[in-house]
């Protein structure tokens, strides 16, 4: 449990997971500056979206 939520959390923040801070020094290279406030308002929703079916996963299987 400890291990999906840390895992699906990451997400949400631009320093919370490898791929996050990878794709923002990306952008940079580009040109395109990444605020936290425009991370944010499209990394919560997507984190919800993968965080809610994962815990009624663990809840269905796993009766956690």
């Amino acid at each position: 449990m400890l291990l999906s939520g840390a895992t699906l959390g990451g997400n949400c923040t631009p320093i919370g997971a490898s791929a996050n801070i990878t794709g923002i020094g990306i952008l940079r290279k580009e040109g395109y500056t990444v605020k936290n406030s425009d991370f944010f308002k499209i990394g919560i929703p997507f984190t919800l979206a993968a965080i809610i079916p994962a815990y009624v996963y663990l809840w269905l299987v796993y009766g956690i």
